[in-house]
């Protein structure tokens, strides 16, 4: 599925949330590529906004940050997209 304006400003501000939650967790990038098993690049990317993680994934985050999911979504504010979807 190729990515929307919306789905990029999306994995933006979740990237964004994930970056703040790991430094105010006092972790580098690599402690927590370590404790999620990835790659210090794939954590880089994430915070980046360069990946659109799935809510298995963001939870699994969340996790190793000590952060509870439902605490940093409502954080995260999309905008409306341009076009709007019948349904």
């Amino acid at each position: 599925m190729p990515r929307t304006r919306t789905s990029e400003l999306a994995a933006q501000r979740v990237g964004d949330e994930i970056r703040r939650a790991r430094k105010a967790a006092g972790l580098t990038q690599a402690e927590l590529a370590l404790r999620l098993e990835l790659t210090v690049p794939y954590v880089s990317n994430v915070e980046a906004g360069r990946v659109n993680l799935t809510v298995g994934q963001l939870a699994r985050f969340a996790d190793a940050l000590g952060s509870d999911l439902r605490l940093s979504l409502p954080r995260i504010e999309i905008p409306e997209p341009a076009v709007k979807v019948p349904g």
